[in-house]
């Protein structure tokens, strides 16, 4: 399977602390393999397939506080602001980095991914029982419009919806995934929403990302009033520009996954 495999890549990369995007890339590959998991619900069984999902939901939980941490790191690097008091204020914040961090290679060097993944290798050596067998090409087109729906029910999402354009953004990610994983078994329309999709959760996550500095800054310990006005217009400024970008992206697609959808077939 692809995705035990990018596990199993990706392990390595953290424990050795070498590139920037391995946390990142861990925890794409655990979501990634617990949607799966969850849309192989009816075809497993709830119960041994819940059990595997919540092996890695355990280890993903570990993962998000750190890459919370890098993501906050690469947010206020895009900001290029030379100003002495965050830079103190951000050199004290790395020892909470590495803490994390350490955490994290604990908890993998015990084997609690590997753990997992034995799990995983058992579920899917049990066979399905026969009436859950489904044609995967009817099965894909039915989960891809489901998350279809789920974006379209929250794109009226506004600029200063902080929440809504969070659930957007994981609706999008939702669809992404979705046709990512069913890729082979889709009709050319659907297989083409993983491009936007993609897209769009990209633009809202940097927003997220700023939103989440802002709040980080907030409730931050050690810095000064001044900094922190400083810092935050910065942010709110970046965030106009992203946004104007993403409403400009997204007017021209705003009936693209309606268009598509008619063409489904059967």
């Amino acid at each position: 399977m692809a995705f035990d495999d990018a596990l199993a890549d990706t392990q390595p990369r953290v424990v050795l602390n070498r590139d920037t995007e391995a946390v990142h890339d861990l925890r794409v590959a655990l979501r990634r393999l617990r949607t799966l998991l969850k849309l192989a619900r009816p075809i497993f069984g709830a119960f041994h397939t819940d059990a595997v999902r919540q092996a890695f939901a355990q280890l993903q939980a570990s993962t998000g506080t750190l890459r919370d941490e890098e993501a906050l790191v690469e947010t206020l690097d895009g900001l290029k602001l030379d100003h002495a008091p965050l830079a103190h204020w951000r050199s004290r914040r790395l020892v909470r980095d590495r803490r994390l961090r350490r955490g994290l290679v604990a908890r993998l060097r015990h084997g609690e991914l590997d753990k997992a993944r034995s799990m995983l290798h058992a579920l899917l050596t049990l066979p399905a029982r026969p009436d859950r067998d489904v044609v995967v090409g009817k099965f894909a087109r039915r989960v891809v419009q489901k998350a279809r729906r789920g974006v379209e029910s929250r794109r009226d999402a506004g600029p200063e919806d902080v929440v809504g354009l969070h659930d957007l953004r994981i609706a999008y990610k939702k669809l992404r995934y979705a046709v990512e994983i069913f890729a082979e078994a889709l009709p050319v329309d659907l297989a083409a929403m993983a491009e936007p999709a993609a897209r769009f959760q990209k633009r809202l996550g940097d927003l997220h990302d700023i939103d989440v500095a802002k709040a980080t800054l907030g409730r931050a310990r050690g810095l000064d009033a001044a900094t922190r006005l400083v810092v935050v217009a910065a942010l709110d400024a970046s965030r106009e520009r992203k946004m104007a970008k993403y409403v400009a992206e997204m007017k021209p697609a705003e009936g693209v996954t309606e268009a598509e959808a008619p063409s489904t077939g059967p």
